[in-house]
């Protein structure tokens, strides 16, 4: 089998779903490599600072049935009931692949199935994220997948942003 068509087998596979009170415990236990902790905060934080957002969009990943990682969107469309933006704010806030499954292509096809979320947003046009400048962060991940620098630097984070 192809690269390719072990990418595509992933269509299937790889979902996103809301996190209940019977899978939470299964996303808190997951955790991505020692040298990479100080690059992304624990999901219990993330989604403690989700619950006092209603722009907060939230999702287990999953592998079939078992949760493998966990995103994190600002998502400005969820806290206004009439959308006055001409391009409301769309913003990858956290994402994680527990270290059993980095390096598979499940990041991959996750950010691909949030990017398809972003398109049905109204009036969605782009989305940015951060990431941490140090050794070992995701800038290469997110480059191939399609993320363009921006020249712009929050709180020592670089910023990158994808044309939807």
């Amino acid at each position: 089998m192809s690269k390719i068509d072990e990418f595509e087998d992933l269509a299937e596979k790889v979902t996103l779903k809301k996190i209940t009170r019977r899978n939470l415990d299964a996303v808190l236990k997951l955790k991505v490599k020692p040298k990479q902790e100080g690059l992304v905060a624990t999901n219990a934080k993330s989604i403690a600072q989700a619950h006092f957002y209603r722009e907060a969009w939230y999702r287990a990943i999953y592998l079939d049935d078992t949760p493998i990682g966990f995103v994190l969107l600002v998502d400005r469309t969820l806290k206004y009931k009439r959308i006055k933006q001409k391009n409301p704010a769309l913003y990858l806030w956290r994402l994680m692949i527990d270290e059993k499954y980095q390096g598979k292509g499940y990041g991959r096809k996750a950010v691909e199935l949030v990017i398809n979320h972003l398109k049905t947003r109204p009036n969605a046009k782009e989305v940015t994220l951060h990431h941490e400048q140090t050794k070992g962060n995701a800038g290469e991940f997110y480059e191939r997948l399609g993320f363009k620098l921006t020249g712009k630097i929050l709180h020592n984070e670089l910023e990158r942003k994808l044309i939807l």
